[in-house]
């Protein structure tokens, strides 16, 4: 059995890290033939026929692309097109996948790679700036409500948000950058990102200061 010295509890089975803490656990010589606590169950999306069916429409809907422009060519390459959103769509349904038992950490994945995907986007279209001028600032912004709301109806302690919504406060900060280097041509979403984050940061920080400085202290081992 091994030993959190952080929490200073004992830890059963053959978990790397603390269940409380995430201290990375020192190992035990009898810890490896140990029995898992609970059964190894399969994730429920491998054996999901929905999953499967979305996989075969995928795989459709890009061979389908590809005939249609050999057939009818055309000036712009959709197939392309087709290639990405499918691989956007994927990456973004992962994720949610993946996340799904902590749901702010999810909403803070799909801010990331959706503001990652616009930009991507922005520039393989000709760079229109779009995806700075409006899509990054309001996902930053729609985050943090979202963040909030799902706090309150599903009752969360503060632990397991705090993180998020500090985080989340400071990427809504991020396109004073695009406004100090004139990187985009429509100010005021930039502009009411910051100041929400501000806002929101203020807040977090005037009454959840505590429960801040708790998270830290177990995160850092202080």
């Amino acid at each position: 059995m091994q030993y959190c010295s952080h929490c200073q509890v004992r830890v059963r089975g053959n978990k790397k890290d603390c269940p409380l803490c995430g201290n990375i656990l020192p190992g035990d010589d009898g810890a490896c033939g140990q029995q898992e606590i609970y059964p190894v169950v399969p994730p429920f999306y491998e054996r999901h026929l929905a999953l499967r069916i979305m996989i075969f429409a995928s795989v459709v809907a890009l061979v389908v692309s590809f005939v249609v422009y050999a057939l009818f060519p055309s000036s712009i390459n959709w197939p392309v097109f087709a290639l990405f959103g499918l691989i956007s769509m994927w990456l973004s349904l992962i994720i949610v996948i993946k996340k799904r038992h902590h749901i702010t950490k999810n909403i803070m994945w799909q801010v990331t790679i959706l503001s990652f995907l616009s930009v991507v986007w922005d520039w393989g279209t000709g760079w229109r700036g779009w995806s700075l001028d409006f899509v990054v600032p309001i996902l930053f912004v729609s985050a943090m409500f979202v963040l909030y709301v799902t706090a309150k109806i599903m009752k969360l302690r503060a632990r397991d948000y705090i993180t998020y919504f500090l985080l989340d406060g400071l990427l809504g900060i991020i396109p004073v950058i695009f406004l100090l280097f004139d990187w985009i041509h429509v100010l005021y979403p930039s502009v009411i990102s910051v100041a929400v984050s501000i806002i929101f940061l203020s807040a977090i920080l005037i009454f959840q200061g505590e429960n801040i400085k708790a998270e830290l202290a177990k995160r850092m081992h202080i």
